[in-house]
């Protein structure tokens, strides 16, 4: 067995783990660049009291760059590099949800290079050092805290994907599920199912083994058990904290293994409609999971044993119908549509879209192979 396990140096966890970013930050360097989204961090207080005031007690200085949005591009990512550049940051923080950590990625990996970040997105090699950064979640569901990529669209190609590379995990990461306690519950929902997808896709990955499986299953089991009481009762200290953590140890496994059908399908349908990559992946994940069922029975049966969903009696197959059975329930509860159709997806638009995602690297994961007609055939029954 040969395992390859990435993941940052240091990962800080808990309830006022990022009271301690001042003194992290200042190991690494006086000057930051703090990459945050345009204004949930500043309405919510959680800026001034848990980022700027431990930096500035911890002698920093702190230059903000507050102009990402849910689907960042790769323009978005020049003008921080410039911005980095032009203040001589020594280091680079991002503070929000996936979209921005995938932001601070690139601006901290990409700071020394000279050519246009469209240049890396489309293969060009990286080869500079990056700066120093420290990732800092402040919701569940990313993962992107504990990853080596980050996803970014190219508006001049219409193209949506990662620019990956090892050196870029996050120097450190601290995840404060304080943070999360203010996310409303249309983004509890939508984030916290992209995180039962990396889980549920990371376990059933054809490269799994050992270290990933004890990762992943305990994963799916916390958001399972805490992302509709996380929904309902957004104050919840112990859903919150039990979400961020599903939620990063389901990051750290797909880091290892990749994930599959879903993630390769999302992104193309995301960018064509514009929706939420998480809301995406969430209408999605019962289907393919029906698609997969014939290859992970034993591993679908474990977790509804495992999660309570199933009695031990029942048999394995049945157990994993029940599992299938759970997520079209949860996506219900959570008010998530039930097929694509309801969010503009057209029968004429699928065989560009399986196009797109038959080039994804996520299909060489998926623990049944999908060819063109298996992907349409997903795409059509999420037809109205």
């Amino acid at each position: 067995m040969l395992l390859d396990i990435l993941s940052p140096a240091r990962v800080l966890f808990g309830p006022g783990s990022s009271y301690r970013l001042g003194e992290e930050a200042r190991r690494l360097g006086k000057r930051a660049l703090v990459v945050t989204g345009r204004r949930s961090l500043t309405v919510s207080g959680n800026m001034q009291q848990r980022i700027v005031t431990p930096l500035r007690q911890a002698g920093l200085e702190s230059i903000f760059f507050s102009q990402v949005s849910a689907e960042p591009t790769v323009d978005i990512v020049d003008q921080a590099r410039k911005l980095a550049q032009e203040e001589q940051c020594e280091m680079v923080i991002g503070v929000g949800g996936g979209s921005v950590l995938d932001v601070a990625k690139a601006t901290a990996g990409l700071f020394r290079e000279e050519a246009p970040t469209r240049d890396y997105h489309a293969g060009r090699e990286i080869t500079t050092p990056r700066l120093p950064w420290i990732a800092v979640p402040t919701t569940a569901g990313s993962g992107s805290e504990v990853t080596n990529n980050a996803v970014l669209i190219n508006p001049h190609s219409s193209l949506k994907a990662s620019i990956r590379n090892d050196a870029w995990i996050a120097d450190v990461a601290i995840v404060d599920p304080i943070f999360s306690m203010v996310m409303p519950k249309k983004l509890t929902a939508q984030t916290g199912l992209d995180a039962l997808t990396h889980a549920i896709e990371s376990y059933t990955s054809r490269w799994a083994n050992p270290f990933s499986d004890a990762l992943s299953e305990k994963a799916v089991l916390l958001i399972m058990q805490n992302i509709y009481t996380a929904y309902q009762l957004g104050r919840s200290r112990e859903a919150r904290e039990k979400m961020m953590l599903g939620s990063l140890m389901a990051g750290i496994t797909l880091n290892q293994v990749r994930v599959g059908a879903v993630h390769a399908l999302s992104h193309s349908i995301g960018l064509k409609y514009g929706l939420a990559h998480g809301l995406v992946c969430g209408v999605l994940l019962p289907y393919v999971m029906e698609f997969n069922y014939p290859r992970v029975v034993e591993k679908y049966a474990n977790l509804a044993y495992q999660s309570g969903i199933a009695s031990p009696s029942l048999d394995e197959k049945a157990a994993a119908n029940r599992l299938i059975h759970y997520v079209y329930r949860l996506r219900e509860k959570l008010q998530i549509p039930d097929k694509l159709g309801t969010l503009g997806l057209q029968k004429t638009d699928l065989p560009d879209l399986v196009k797109a995602a038959l080039t994804s690297t996520s299909l060489e994961a998926n623990p049944r192979m999908a060819k063109r007609e298996d992907l349409l055939e997903i795409l059509e029954k999420n037809l109205v």
